[in-house]
């Protein structure tokens, strides 16, 4: 396998994607998860020419900092637009498809293969509501999927009451929805915060996906709430988890999302707090400085080339 980061890992260090794509420039990653988000604006206008502009900004700003494009996020807009029911031309519905089929054409414009976009949950859907949700939602992208042959992989999520937090439960909707491109991604901190933690194993919820997992999201918590820090940093057994790897003949990459390595003042759940002295506020020490961040992202990789080379599937 090889050893993927994403760009989450140094977004807070910079004014803008470009800009935190050439902070991994001399670190020791050379493969990338691009996470697209939200807050851009060129995603959301009815403008072609704005994404496209970004798409060549990132893949110059790759080849300036010699790492490469691998995978990808699409912007998380999970919150389900439940309007769509009873308006299937609702306006907040159709704007996010259409920034999550701008996240995909830009996956093909720099040569991204998978692509992880979320499914949409709710504390009130039942299992069918679940389905014919989401199952509308993932059918706004087969042909840009099958025009491309992009894989666009499904997430579980770290709320048992939204009914897509095992394994088993994700195959199961995949297998409904039944097409060759949608696939799984596998996120560890997620997975250890759901209720049912203490009584299903990440190994069984990996097992039960089998060859329908395509990505991976791996970062370490305590299982308390939604954290994302490196592994031996909480409670996660990866033992378990790569020897579910091994099992299921896992084909992808080894992809952290682990970006609380040294926490920034706006990483969440937790936040540093400004420190007043007098009617100054001193910032001196708030956030960790940009260089020993990029440490943290080369101890990142060690800790992964440990892991891999433990279990006899480190990729250079």
């Amino acid at each position: 396998m090889k050893l993927v980061t994403s760009t989450g890992d140094l977004s807070l260090y910079a004014e803008s994607m470009t800009e935190c794509i050439k902070h991994f420039a001399g670190t020791k990653f050379r493969y990338i998860n691009l996470e697209q988000s939200g807050s851009i604006p060129e995603f959301f206008s009815e403008d072609d020419n704005g994404w496209r502009r970004l798409a060549d900004e990132w893949g110059n700003a790759a080849a300036q900092a010699g790492v490469r494009f691998v995978v990808s996020h699409a912007p998380c807009l999970h919150d389900p637009c439940l309007q769509v029911f009873e308006n299937p031309n609702d306006e907040t519905y159709r704007t996010n498809i259409r920034a999550i089929r701008r996240s995909i054409e830009i996956c093909h414009l720099l040569g991204i293969d998978r692509i992880v976009v979320h499914a949409c949950p709710h504390d009130s859907f039942t299992e069918a509501d679940f389905y014919r949700y989401n199952t509308k939602f993932y059918r706004e992208f087969f042909d840009l999927m099958e025009k491309y042959n992009i894989t666009v992989m499904t997430e579980n999520w770290d709320n048992t009451n939204t009914k897509f937090t095992t394994g088993a439960e994700m195959r199961r909707f995949l297998d409904h929805v039944n097409h060759p491109l949608l696939a799984a991604c596998w996120d560890t901190a997620h997975s250890n915060i759901v209720t049912r933690r203490p009584l299903e194993g990440q190994y069984q919820h990996i097992k039960d996906l089998g060859d329908k997992l395509k990505g991976l999201h791996i970062s370490d918590n305590f299982g308390d709430v939604h954290h994302h820090s490196w592994p031996f940093a909480g409670i996660i057994n990866f033992d378990a988890i790569m020897q579910a790897l091994l099992d299921v003949n896992y084909d992808g990459f080894f992809t952290f999302e682990a970006s609380y390595t040294l926490l920034h003042s706006r990483n969440i759940p937790y936040h540093r707090k400004p420190w007043t002295h007098g009617d100054q506020t001193v910032t001196s020490l708030l956030d960790p400085p940009l260089h020993l961040k990029q440490k943290a992202v080369d101890l990142l990789y060690d800790i992964g080339k440990h892991i891999l080379e433990t279990y006899h599937c480190f990729e250079e």
